[in-house]
């Protein structure tokens, strides 16, 4: 778990490391790369006290190939680890754990906390819209705004948005918004595993805390404006379709193989008729694709990057899906079906 936030070949030699350190009769585990540090406690019998850092990729690797769950674990004048597990005996070279970065603590009460299966569940259905583009930090980030007695979490990259509301197991004193870098967003989703308990959720001025069972992460803040994304979604639609989600994710896979040099394909609705995909190039040919769906309203079109309706579609653990258009210039909106805490807006392409 620690292992994953370090990077590869670091110039400062130590961030390539794990700290283990034995903290009041347990081990606990850090590891940092100054944006990001993890914390976790494992249980132990602990005969002495120690500390050192140890390289985190040999240390995961090595462990891992262990046939036992037992290890004894000795520090050897501060720069080497011996490790004992049945039959196996083994000595890693690390660096005093005076060399490793400090990783902050926040001191204050939890600012909120929330149910760790919704959470993670709302972090799959948005993250991956944020922007790839450093250049633009505030939505290569995820919003995430606190009102009440709910999370509102956002991620754009302009193109499309993903917007998710969770509610939260008690009210805020003070309502806040904050924009978090998506890889520590992405590092949370792994940490919440199964995501079974409760997350205290933990902010000081310029960085977040969370806490879930018996592992931290903390992370700095991105500072800037988020975008005001909600002006761009649309109060009503011309037209509204209620296709099963899995039809349509096969309609624009199949689709795809025949854009291979763009990810334009065609989405044509009707009343009665339902929903037509279609995707041509002069190198690979031309598919058509004919979708039962419910549609209500008028008649429409539009041509979508394919590949962020699939995102979408992916990531909604659901059967149906509505998907409502106003014309071929204006934003889409998919939602899925029985629910109302979640809207993906996506924009057509103009050709």
């Amino acid at each position: 778990m620690v292992s994953r936030v370090v990077g590869n070949n670091n110039p400062l030699q130590v961030l390539n490391n794990i700290l283990l350190k034995t903290d009041q009769g347990r081990v606990k585990l850090s590891s940092t790369n100054l944006e990001i540090g993890v914390n976790t406690w494992v249980g132990g019998k602990v005969d002495k006290e120690g500390a050192l850092t140890v390289p985190a990729r040999l240390m995961n690797e090595y462990i891992n190939n262990l046939p036992s769950e037992k290890v004894t674990l000795e520090s050897l004048d501060n720069s080497t680890l011996v490790l004992e597990s049945e039959n196996y005996h083994t000595n890693i070279k690390g660096l005093p754990h005076e060399d490793f970065p400090l990783i902050p603590s926040i001191a204050e009460e939890a600012f909120a906390k929330i149910d760790g299966t919704e959470l993670k569940n709302a972090l799959s259905e948005t993250v991956w819209a944020s922007a790839q583009n450093e250049t633009q930090p505030e939505i290569s980030g995820v919003f995430m705004a606190f009102e009440k007695d709910s999370l509102r979490i956002a991620a754009t990259d302009r193109y499309r948005l993903a917007e998710r509301t969770v509610k939260l197991l008690g009210p805020v004193e003070q309502e806040k918004e904050v924009i978090l870098p998506a890889r520590t967003i992405a590092e949370l989703y792994k940490i919440l595993g199964a995501g079974k308990g409760e997350v205290e959720i933990y902010f000081s001025e310029s960085q977040a805390l969370f806490k879930f069972d018996e592992t931290e992460l903390i992370s700095r803040l991105i500072d800037g404006q988020y975008p005001d994304y909600r002006q761009i979604i649309p109060k009503s639609f011309k037209t509204e379709v209620e296709v099963p989600r899995e039809e349509l994710m096969h309609a624009l896979k199949a689709a795809s193989l025949f854009v291979p040099d763009s990810n334009n394909i065609t989405l044509e609705v009707k009343p009665g008729a339902g929903i037509t995909v279609t995707a041509s190039s002069m190198a690979a040919g031309e598919n058509t694709t004919q979708i039962k769906a419910k549609v209500t309203g008028e008649e429409n079109g539009a041509v979508f990057n394919f590949r962020y309706l699939l995102d979408c579609l992916n990531n909604l653990a659901v059967t149906t899906v509505r998907l409502k258009m106003i014309n071929d210039a204006s934003p889409a909106a998919v939602v899925p079906e029985g629910r109302d805490n979640y809207t993906y807006i996506v924009m057509p392409i103009k050709l």
